[in-house]
């Protein structure tokens, strides 16, 4: 089993010259987004092996940070990333406006300037943001998308690249389709892994329609996050060693010589969940969704949380319960919202995969099946909409065994 990290021992000693730009490339830049950097202000920016050695990567709590640095201190030791000019990297949260967005250009050998879109991070204030996708016409992080690229655009000729992992794909493809033609000419390809498709009045652009066929989408098997509204097809699927939601994490990606290990097609738990999203999607209106989110945030927030790793597990729970037994809420979107969230639920404990396996074809395909048993399913709570969440009302994290 390979990730792109052996990939980088395995290919790292080639040039762009020698083996030209691909898919594990793009995943690789898409990490280093993720990682803050500071002292970068010189506009002229930094190589990588600069960087590393002048130490400007800032360290993290994150879970994920260590194998995104491992990534970083390999890419600036091969000789195919070496010599690759980073700059202008920003990163900017706004609470006041729900806004979470990173960016940065990375200036490639062979010419082109890939400017690389930050996925997701662990506050809440950045899931809030993607949430609000599902009924706002635009989020502020895809606003600063597009202005972003307008101005790294206006720093040289150079031909672009726009990437991005998660909410990072989607930033790159709206702001690839709202930019200007000219801007759009310099497009040489848009590389989004497991990022969410764009709401329908995007999708129906003309400015998508003309970057429509520079888009180069990536699944893994059970993807949740990539199958999200209007998505970009074709796409590949790439084989990932790990289950459910956590194969949206890119470094359990299967990588085989200078390409991702694919399959065929995404699996039926990934069919289903999508199905039932966009059944809740299709059948709320925006004011609808709009109080879901609203009441599931108010909600988190009333934990004290900052960030979404401090309401895992039970307190998941307890809040998608609370946010479903609202009695505001029409029943029939409740009950679709119960069974998606209870899908998901599941999903992210890694035990839907082997239930939907023991599932009759049949069942799937009437469009009545759940991965949870009925008397798993998550039932929602009765709770007077006025009444306040308190804390103690959410359970403490240590009961979920995680």
């Amino acid at each position: 089993m390979a990730n792109m990290i052996d990939y980088l021992v395995w290919r790292g000693e080639f040039p762009f010259d020698v083996t030209p730009w691909n898919a594990v490339d793009g995943i690789l830049v898409a990490t280093l987004s993720y990682l803050n950097f500071h002292g970068l202000q010189d506009p002229r920016g930094w190589t990588l092996q600069e960087a590393r050695r002048a130490d400007v990567l800032q360290t993290s709590p994150d879970a994920s940070f260590p194998l995104r640095r491992d990534a970083f201190f390999g890419m600036a030791d091969s000789n195919r990333f070496g010599e690759c000019r980073m700059h202008h990297f920003i990163s900017m949260t706004d609470k006041e406006i729900s806004m979470q967005f990173s960016a940065m250009c990375l200036d490639l050998p062979d010419g082109t300037t890939c400017i690389a879109y930050r996925g997701t991070d662990n506050t809440l204030i950045g899931w809030r943001e993607d949430f609000n996708m599902s009924y706002q016409t635009r989020v502020p992080g895809q606003e600063a998308a597009g202005y972003y690229l307008q101005r790294a655009a206006e720093l040289s000729d150079r031909p672009l690249r726009l990437i991005g992992h998660s909410k990072g794909g989607n930033l790159a493809v709206y702001a690839a389709a709202c930019a200007s033609p000219a801007v759009q000419d310099r497009i040489e390809s848009i590389w989004n892994y497991d990022g969410p498709g764009m709401n329908r009045e995007v999708a129906l652009s003309e400015g998508y329609g003309r970057i429509r066929e520079k888009i180069h989408s990536f699944l893994p098997q059970t993807s949740i996050i990539g199958l999200l509204m209007e998505y970009s097809k074709p796409y590949t699927v790439v084989r990932s060693t790990a289950s459910g939601l956590y194969q949206h994490d890119p470094m359990t990606w299967q990588v085989y010589g200078p390409k991702f290990e694919e399959m065929e097609s995404i699996d039926r738990t990934a069919q289903v969940i999508s199905e039932t999203l966009h059944e809740w999607l299709e059948n709320s209106r925006p004011e609808q969704r709009a109080l879901f989110v609203e009441t599931m945030f108010d909600l988190a927030d009333a934990t004290k949380a900052t960030k979404m790793s401090e309401i895992t597990g039970a307190k998941v729970r307890s809040l998608l319960k609370m946010v479903g037994g609202r009695r505001e809420l029409d029943p029939e979107e409740r009950r679709v919202f119960n069974r998606l969230m209870a899908q998901v639920v599941s999903l992210g404990l890694g035990n839907a995969m082997d239930r939907v396996r023991r599932r009759p074809e049949n069942d799937i395909a009437s469009g009545e099946w759940s991965t949870l048993p009925p008397e798993e399913e998550l039932k929602p709570e009765v709770q007077d909409p006025a009444e306040r969440v308190t804390e103690e009302e959410i359970p403490d994290q240590s009961e979920s065994g995680q």
